[in-house]
């Protein structure tokens, strides 16, 4: 049997399970982005603001690292390529660059 016919036979509930590890990632990521703004105005009234400044934007930056390799080498549950990566070029869109699944494929 052909490998790409092994992985297109898939069941619902890994369909499920993978989407749902993708949509986690993706909560993830967007949520760190929105909690930025927050962060730094909260640094910024402390009693040493240059300092929890540049703590927090180090602790930022080092989670958004972490929270974009976790969501570029996710894996799309129905092809097996890497779900938000084209080649180099990574963008957190809703269907999988490869095989067009789209990322709520199993609630329909």
């Amino acid at each position: 049997m052909d490998e790409i016919d092994e992985i297109d036979e898939i069941s619902p509930q890994e369909l499920k399970h993978g989407l749902q590890k993708i949509r986690r990632r993706r909560w993830f990521f967007w949520i760190l982005i929105m909690i930025y703004l927050p962060a730094m105005l909260m640094a910024l009234q402390s009693s040493q603001p240059n300092q929890a400044v540049g703590i927090v934007f180090v602790v930022w930056v080092l989670l958004l690292i972490v929270a974009v390799t976790l969501l570029a080498l996710v894996r799309c549950p129905q092809c097996g390529s890497c779900f938000h990566m084209n080649g180099f070029m990574f963008r957190p869109v809703r269907k999988c660059f490869h095989c067009k699944l789209h990322l709520t494929a199993d609630k329909k």
